[in-house]
């Protein structure tokens, strides 16, 4: 990487910023760094992030401010999808590996609540990571680590991570286009992208209440179409 100043450094260092004026800062360090050396900053920039995402360490938000700040919305939100599907990839790989042992130590409730639902829906994985990553019911860190523990392929894992994520992901992209107009990071949360949100996770999850009704139908007309057993007719005859 290209030497920064040590001024500069000491901006950065600040990271993830506590206030809008040090994200601020920070972007326009980044901003004048990415003028020279636009390579640079994308891979070290894809490299902080998918290292954050792997390792559950916070601060990936103001990645994906400082995303919308360089590239605007669009551009940044593709980088944003890709880049955070993929920290949350290692992550997973990583709890594949090694993460089994503390899964189980700091979630054996949740765990095992997880393992549930993970068994009802095995057919319908995708959409129940979906609508996992839209809601709040469970933190991303945990899907992140418990997936694997719990024999979530990495198929629907990925691909329900990159589109569940995209509401959240776009929010936070789209309002670092426009830092200027943030005051607060309470600002990120506007009601618009909220329903959004909710709308994306009504759908994902649609599928897997249809299909259960639709089970629950054909059940019900299987038993109605049983012919009656014989001691049923024998007691009904007597």
């Amino acid at each position: 990487m290209p030497p920064l100043p040590a001024a500069d450094w000491a901006i950065l260092r600040q990271f993830p910023p506590l206030s809008i004026s040090q994200l601020a800062a920070q972007r326009d360090v980044v901003q004048s760094y990415a003028a020279e050396h636009l390579v640079a900053t994308l891979v070290g920039w894809t490299m902080v992030y998918v290292f954050m995402q792997m390792f559950a360490i916070p601060g990936t938000v103001s990645l994906s401010l400082l995303s919308g700040a360089l590239f605007g919305t669009l551009r940044g939100l593709c980088l944003v999808a890709v880049v955070s599907t993929l920290g949350s990839c290692a992550c997973f790989t990583l709890s594949r590996l090694v993460g089994k042992a503390l899964a189980h130590a700091v979630w054996p409730d949740q765990l095992k609540s997880f393992k549930g639902e993970v068994e009802k829906r095995r057919g319908d994985l995708l959409n129940y990571i979906i609508f996992l990553r839209v809601t709040p019911l469970l933190p991303n860190i945990f899907i992140n680590i418990a997936s694997p523990v719990v024999n979530v392929p990495i198929f629907p894992f990925a691909l329900g991570t990159l589109v569940g994520c995209l509401p959240n992901n776009f929010l936070a992209v789209n309002a670092g286009s426009k830092l200027g107009e943030l005051k607060s990071f309470t600002d990120l949360y506007d009601a618009k992208i909220l329903l959004v949100g909710c709308g994306v996770g009504i759908v994902a999850v649609l599928p897997i209440g249809l299909k259960n009704l639709a089970g629950r139908k054909q059940q019900q007309q299987q038993q109605q179409q049983q012919p009656p057993r014989t001691a049923d007719v024998d007691s009904k005859s007597d």
